[in-house]
């Protein structure tokens, strides 16, 4: 049994906050259940406080199981037996136990409220796994809200028909299937791919836990094939350049190309294809609600953009033994020399992130027919200049624990979402013309001074070269 209870540890070591999170919605469903002899509503109450912190919990679990399911942890005496007892424990606490509670409330719903709670566990196990299942989460939402009246009428007949809790029992089933096969399959894992990488496709998606992949879909490693290539194509033009024509200038592309292998011509207007298709298909079922504010799709393309930066913080962590060989092949005379050069190469993603920002905008504009585009670009263009400056700066000398990177990037995106709602109203108030110069003077001022003392500040520290702790 100690095996068994080591694993289950392994969630509260790793992933202290969302454990304790999860089991304070655990205890308080409990409660609620245990009061709900006097008030019924109480109980359905506990039963979506349950699914949701069962819900936290196992997306911590299948991020944690990631990292144990390595080809070496089955060389263990009894590791699946032991897997296996873990999962009976687990499932005892988060479905065994609300299960005889429901049953003893004898509530209507008893056994739909037991199946929704095993489907939750479920879908928080694969997601953790890294398996794409919130895309088909989302996709349900998106038509939910598109079409809120025939949503309410499948519910209502859900709820109704004998056969809905033995499709979400059947479902589950099948999602633990396609969760667990792969972390008890034993096969060479991928190449590692770089943490600055930026397909966005699944293979850099880590934990934080362990350096294993997320598993993928056959489309999604040809796309991510499709980068690869161009990422090695421009690698091989700005190499031959450089052996032309050695200058600063090329030896600071090269260092572009090796620390941002996906941010070259071709490997942009790929992305921005890709992505831009998926925004479409948002954009085109959004639009079918009512009372849709067409401004709103700046605020989502600024989220998109700021999306990056906190990889941006992840990966030069876990690069940092990888970059002591760039250290040595630059040879700079000073520390500070170095600490410049790759300041100066991370210092393109702003005006990739300005375009992706503004190319978003533009997009999203032409498919709702927004009435005024220009106030939206403008606002947008400028805010997602300061936002990304400021991005860039707090990831590059900011936390390096995960709690501390959470709550920054927590603050710089809610930052970013009220200067632009603020920004688009002074547009709207002072007139494009003098509304854009206020917005950039106060904005863009301010993104600057943070790139100019966070840039000092890296360029005075000493460059490290130790893996990162945990």
């Amino acid at each position: 049994m100690k095996p068994v209870w080591q694993l289950w540890l392994q969630l509260w070591k790793r992933l202290p906050l969302l454990a304790v999170l999860s089991t304070l919605l655990w205890l308080t469903g409990l409660v609620l259940f245990g009061l709900a002899s006097e008030y019924e509503g109480l109980a359905y109450l506990g039963a979506t406080t349950l699914a949701f912190g069962s819900w936290f919990w196992h997306i911590g679990q299948g991020q944690v199981l990631r990292g144990l399911c390595r080809p070496e942890s089955f060389l263990l005496p009894d590791f699946r037996r032991h897997l296996a007892g873990l999962g009976a424990v687990v499932a005892l606490q988060w479905i065994g136990l609300p299960a005889a509670l429901i049953a003893s409330v004898h509530l209507p719903y008893a056994w739909l409220m037991s199946a929704g709670l095993v489907l939750a566990a479920a879908l928080g196990l694969a997601i953790g796994c890294g398996r794409r299942v919130s895309l088909a989460l989302w996709v349900v939402f998106i038509a939910a809200g598109w079409m809120p009246h025939l949503a309410s009428r499948i519910t209502q007949a859900a709820l109704a028909s004998p056969w809905t809790a033995p499709v979400l029992l059947l479902s589950a089933m099948l999602l633990l299937q396609f969760a667990l096969s792969p972390l008890l399959r034993i096969e060479d894992r991928e190449t590692p791919a770089s943490p600055l990488e930026n397909a966005s496709l699944g293979r850099t998606a880590s934990s934080g836990l362990e350096e294993a992949p997320a598993p993928r879909s056959a489309v999604a490693r040809w796309i991510s094939d499709l980068f690869d290539r161009a990422a090695q194509r421009a690698m091989e033009d700005t190499l031959r350049a450089y052996r032309r024509r050695p200058t600063a200038a090329g030896r600071l592309a090269l260092v572009r190309r090796l620390l941002l292998p996906h941010d070259n011509t071709q490997a942009i207007a790929l992305r921005l294809v890709l992505v831009a298709g998926m925004v479409a298909i948002y954009f085109l079922a959004v639009i079918h609600r009512q009372q849709f504010n067409a401004a709103v799709i700046g605020a989502y393309a600024i989220l998109l953009t700021m999306a990056r930066f906190p990889q941006l913080g992840r990966g030069m962590l876990r690069m940092r033994p990888n970059l002591a060989d760039l250290y040595l092949t630059l040879a700079p005379s000073t520390r500070a020399e170095y600490q410049r050069i790759v300041v100066d190469a991370l210092m393109l993603l702003v005006p990739i992130s300005v375009l992706t920002a503004l190319t978003y905008t533009l997009l999203g504009s032409l498919l709702t027919h927004a009435a005024e585009p220009a106030r939206m670009m403008l606002t947008a263009g400028i805010v997602a200049t300061s936002a990304s400056l400021v991005g860039l700066a707090i990831h590059l000398i900011g936390p390096e624990g995960s709690f501390g990177r959470a709550a920054v990037n927590l603050v710089l995106i809610f930052g970013a979402m009220a200067a632009y709602w603020a920004g688009y109203w002074v547009l709207g108030a002072l007139g494009l013309a003098w509304g854009a110069l206020a917005l950039g003077a106060v904005t863009i001022s301010f993104g600057a001074a943070v790139w100019f003392a966070a840039q000092r500040e890296y360029q005075r520290r000493s460059p490290s070269f130790d893996a990162p702790l945990g």
